[in-house]
């Protein structure tokens, strides 16, 4: 009968124990952590044990919960630190990423007007070429024609004086005969028929380079020359000598000037000639220069082609693993709350038993 009785008791001890207990952890009631310390309480007051025993486990408890708390909250701190590091050194990647494709862009920009300027200045260095041959050609052209004209006024003018010279001493050689009238050989007549026509043909060839001066003693000596291929008069004959005297100076004075004049021709086209040759070598230069500038811009684009699409690609992955980066610690931060939580609830569930078990010792 005693038996049955203390184990009632005992069993109405636990039950108020436990009723006890729940009442003072009303809020954490459904807390796994707090069922199970209700349940170890409750246990060991309802199998007799010590209750400084039981706060000093409860203490011990709450000891080894703070201990992890601080040991969490240097994890984390050491986790938000290596986050932060890695976080900086992915955005000082996009940075330097951003930056070396800005940098790209601007080259390839500033390559691609250049080489617009370059294919212009190709161009019209090719047309400068073009024409440059064409004068050059043409230079040439006219003074193959200034030399070949020359020659033939050249020889023109020498075969008049010489056939002047000719008719000077035939008619010298008459006048040798005396000073009357002179009778005329068959031979002389002949020669002297023969020399006035050599005048009209002279006259006629040097019409059109000639001063006009100067062949205005040809008709004269023409006629006197036909004067006396009848008879030959002193008078006739001295003034016809005179006349070619002059026309032999006239002529001689034109050749000069012919002479002259082509010397100037000559040293005005050889100049340009030698400008035109220096115009074509700084030319070829200038559009060797340009030619090969062109194939190391065209050489740098393709270049910075590639470059780009490796930086976009570093830009594209670096901001995908900031996300990425971002994102893990969103989550650890959050588990991280989550833990700190749990842990200070755990706490501030053996703080409240400790104050039961204090409440029931100084009963």
């Amino acid at each position: 009968m005693k038996s049955a009785l203390l184990l009632l008791v005992i069993a109405l001890a636990t039950a108020s124990t436990v009723g006890e207990l729940s009442q003072r952890l009303q809020n954490y009631a459904d807390h796994p952590f707090g069922s199970s310390m209700i349940n170890l309480v409750s246990v060991n007051m309802k199998t007799g044990g010590s209750l400084n025993e039981l706060k000093q486990l409860l203490q011990q408890i709450k000891d080894e919960l703070i201990a992890l708390t601080q040991l969490q909250d240097q994890e984390n701190s050491t986790f938000t630190r290596r986050s932060q590091v890695d976080l900086a050194k992915l955005q000082a990647t996009l940075e330097q990423a951003q930056q070396d494709l800005d940098n790209q862009r601007q080259e390839q920009s500033s390559l691609n007007n250049e080489l617009s300027t370059l294919q212009t200045r190709v161009k019209e260095d090719q047309s400068a070429l073009d024409r440059n041959g064409r004068g050059s050609s043409d230079a040439q052209s006219r003074l193959d024609a200034e030399n070949a004209d020359f020659a033939t006024k050249y020889s023109d003018y020498s075969d008049a004086i010489l056939a002047c010279k000719e008719a000077q001493r035939l008619l010298m050689n008459l006048r040798g005969e005396g000073t009357s009238l002179i009778q005329l050989t068959q031979d002389t007549k002949s020669n002297l028929i023969q020399t006035k026509e050599n005048f009209q043909k002279i006259k006629e060839i040097l019409e059109a380079h000639t001063k006009k001066s100067s062949l205005t003693l040809f008709q004269p000596i023409i006629e006197g020359l036909a004067e006396m291929t009848t008879k030959v008069n002193p008078e006739t004959l001295n003034n016809v000598l005179s006349l070619v005297a002059r026309l032999i100076t006239a002529l001689q004075e034109g050749q000069d000037q012919l002479e002259a004049n082509h010397k100037t021709q000559v040293e005005n086209l050889t100049r340009l000639t030698d400008d035109l040759r220096n115009e074509k070598q700084t030319l070829q230069v200038s559009l060797a220069t340009a030619n090969n500038r062109l194939k190391e811009i065209q050489s740098r684009l393709n270049e910075l082609d590639g470059l780009i699409n490796i930086s976009n690609a570093i830009v594209e992955v670096t901001q995908l693993n900031i996300q990425d980066a971002t994102r893990i610690n969103e989550l650890e931060d959050q588990e991280y709350s989550n833990q700190k939580l749990s842990r200070q609830t755990e706490i501030d569930i053996v703080d409240r038993l400790i104050e039961y078990i204090n409440q029931k010792l100084s009963e």
